[in-house]
C-alpha cells in the first residue's frame, strides 16, 4: 500500500515493470478460475442471445448491448464442464483478438493481486494447448489461470 497525495492508504495501479498482476477470479460450477484483468472490459448480467448458424459448438450466439456486437462463449461448454441451463450466470466481457467476447461463467468472486513467481505451470489444459497458463494459490484455494485470447483464437479457427 502507498499513501496518496491526500494522505490516505490506497492501492496503486500495477506498473508494467512490476512482477505482479491482478486477476479476476470467477467460478464455473465448483471450479475456480482466474484471468488477467487486462483482458477484462466489464461484467454484465446475461441477456437473450441470438443464435448464429454453423458456429463453433461453444459459441451460444451474439447479442448487442449499447450498440456493440458481442459474441457469447459458453466457457463451461468449451472446457467440458456441464453447466445446468437453470444455474445463475454472468458475462465477463473482454476485447480479445479483435473480437468483443462475453464469457458465460457462474459467478465472479473478486480481484486479487498475485506475483508472477507464485504462478506454477500446469499440465491441466482441458485438452486444449495453452488455455490454462498456470495455477496459483490464493487464500488457500487453487485457481487455474485461463487465457481468454487463446480461447478466442481456437474458437475462431
Amino acid at each position: 500500500m502507498s499513501k496518496s497525495e491526500n494522505g490516505d492508504n490506497s492501492e496503486v495501479l500495477l506498473e508494467t515493470d512490476t512482477d505482479e498482476m491482478e486477476i479476476l477470479i470467477f467460478t464455473i460450477k465448483d471450479q475456480i478460475f482466474g484471468v488477467n484483468v487486462q483482458q477484462v472490459r466489464e461484467i454484465l448480467m446475461p441477456a437473450p442471445v441470438d443464435k448464429v448458424p454453423h458456429g463453433h459448438p461453444s459459441v451460444e450466439g451474439v447479442y448487442m448491448p449499447r450498440d456493440i456486437l458481442i459474441t457469447v462463449i459458453n466457457l463451461a461448454d468449451y472446457l467440458g464442464i456441464y453447466l445446468n441451463p437453470e444455474e445463475r450466470t454472468l458475462f465477463i466481457v473482454a476485447d480479445v483478438e479483435r473480437l468483443n467476447a462475453a464469457f458465460r461463467v457462474n459467478s465472479v468472486l473478486g480481484i486479487e493481486r498475485i506475483s508472477n513467481e507464485s504462478i506454477e505451470k500446469s499440465d491441466a489444459s482441458y485438452g486444449r494447448q495453452g488455455i490454462i497458463t498456470g495455477i496459483v494459490r490464493v487464500n488457500g484455494k487453487l485457481i487455474s489461470l485461463i487465457d481468454f485470447a487463446k480461447v478466442v483464437e481456437e474458437i475462431s479457427q
